[in-house]
């Protein structure tokens, strides 16, 4: 795998926080130190080998200067436009040569995209 490819097993979440990590040239050990967790488990949240907890994303969202944002799928596009035209049309979906999403469950501002269901505290 070369080094800009995302990892199979990563979370789209998780996916994204990556793009914005490198895109700000950050190592991992510097997002894990400001997030108060191990470097071992950023790097497995981020390379997609563990199912994290909610509480390292937020804490990893945290970290990289994100605010996580909660919408009804029906407003997701909405959400995601108002982003963009807050932020000089950049999302993390597009910082990470993605097209915006049209209709994720949630979102983090400025990223974008669903934590997944079935994952989060104690799976």
């Amino acid at each position: 795998m070369n080094s800009t490819a995302v990892p199979r097993g990563a979370s789209e979440p998780f996916r994204q926080l990556r793009a914005l990590r490198r895109a700000r040239k950050l190592k991992q050990e510097d997002v894990a130190r400001k997030a108060g967790i191990s470097r071992e488990a950023y790097l497995r949240a981020e390379s997609g080998q563990a199912d994290p907890r909610m509480s390292t994303f937020l804490a990893a969202c945290e970290a990289l200067g994100l605010e996580v944002v909660l919408a009804p799928q029906h407003l997701a596009a909405d959400v995601n436009a108002f982003i963009a035209s807050r932020n000089g049309g950049v999302t993390a979906a597009s910082m990470a040569g993605q097209a915006a999403p049209s209709a994720p469950a949630t979102a983090a501002s400025p990223a974008t995209g669903s934590f997944g269901s079935g994952t989060g505290e104690g799976h």
